[in-house]
């Protein structure tokens, strides 16, 4: 063995040393956070992939009855809107379905949760076009806002069903109310878009949110995050015991 060696084997903290830093170590709790924890987030996937087949499916609902009622006035538009929302809806559906029945990525489900979201918000957006592709700017307007009216329920509907992911909800419902917003504003102007669907949005939202922050408190209650170091807390006699006996043992070996 070189100096060297003897030099970087003194610097080395021994056995008995670390016991003794683990003994005097501050065991206080660390601060609080109010980030849900690994297995809250695990079950509010959970409850994501329950949940999210009746939001798909009361999209699909309204897309149907919303292309027949407005087909009888734009059949070509309503055909055209129909079939983009229907495509999107099954590439939305087989991932649920996937990660559901264990067919790809179920060990992986915050990878899954990322896809999901990601097709979640393609579907929203071609869901919500129907404001735009369904109705030209000259449309009547009652037909119009009877429309609107359905979009803006169902897009805050699947958002509400599937608030168990906060970015979830918000991609089944954002991408939505924005092509409605701009069809509103085609159809009756800027006062009406602001104050009708305007309002119906914010309504829409904040009922979103609240029950998203619900859901999430509860999962936290469920599954807190631990504050405390792992280790054993013994009592200063039987610590100061049991270091005694290593020691002995340590010398006698």
């Amino acid at each position: 063995m070189t100096a060297d060696d003897l030099q970087s084997a003194d610097a080395r903290p021994a056995v008995l040393d670390l016991q003794d830093i683990a003994q005097t170590a501050d065991l206080r709790p660390r601060k609080r956070s109010n980030a849900p924890s690994r297995a809250a987030r695990l079950q509010l996937i959970d409850l994501l992939s329950r949940w999210a087949g009746g939001g798909l499916a009361l999209m699909a609902g309204v897309t149907i009855f919303s292309a027949v009622f407005v087909g009888r006035v734009y059949p070509t538009r309503a055909a055209i809107w129909a079939a983009t929302v229907l495509g999107a809806l099954f590439v939305t559906r087989r991932l649920l379905r996937d990660f559901r029945t264990g067919r790809r990525i179920a060990a992986r489900p915050f990878r899954w949760r990322a896809d999901y979201t990601a097709a979640v918000s393609v579907l929203s957006a071609a869901f919500g076009a129907g404001a735009v592709i369904a109705l030209p700017s000259h449309a009547p307007p009652e037909l119009s806002f009877q429309i609107f009216a359905l979009l803006i329920a169902a897009s805050f509907g699947a958002g509400i069903i599937q608030s168990a992911h906060g970015r979830t909800a918000a991609a089944a419902s954002l991408p939505a109310t924005v092509f409605i917003f701009w069809g509103a504003w085609r159809v009756g102007g800027s006062d009406t878009a602001l104050w009708g669907i305007g309002l119906a949005i914010a309504t829409g939202a904040l009922a979103l949110i609240c029950f998203h922050y619900f859901l999430q408190l509860r999962a936290v209650r469920r599954f807190p995050r631990t504050t405390f170091a792992r280790r054993e807390v013994m009592a200063p006699e039987t610590a100061a015991s049991s270091g005694g006996a290593v020691r002995q043992s340590a010398q006698a070996s």
